[in-house]
C-alpha cells in the first residue's frame, strides 16, 4: 500500500540507522522509540537532517499503526 496523495498522514522524528534500496532502518524519538523498517513507499516527505542528526519523516498513518508506533500499540 504505496502512499497516495491525499492519504492520512503521521509525522515521526527518528535517526536512520541503516539505507537500503528500498527501505529505512529508523530509530523514532516517540513512541515505542523501538527500530523499525520504514518502505521508501510509505514516505511522504522528510526533513533535512538536523544538527542531532534527526529527521522528520511524513509517513502513512497505516503504516504507522501498523509498525506500532501509535499509542495504542495496534
Amino acid at each position: 500500500m504505496p502512499y497516495r496523495d491525499g492519504d492520512p498522514t503521521v509525522e515521526v522524528e527518528a535517526s536512520i540507522e541503516v539505507t537500503t534500496a528500498k527501505a529505512y532502518l529508523i530509530h523514532p524519538t516517540m513512541g515505542a522509540k523501538k527500530e523499525v523498517w520504514l518502505p521508501k513507499s510509505q514516505v511522504a516527505g522528510m526533513s533535512d537532517l538536523t544538527e542531532d542528526g534527526m529527521r522528520v519523516f511524513t509517513v502513512t498513518e497505516w503504516w504507522y499503526k501498523q509498525a506500532g508506533l501509535d499509542d495504542n500499540g495496534s
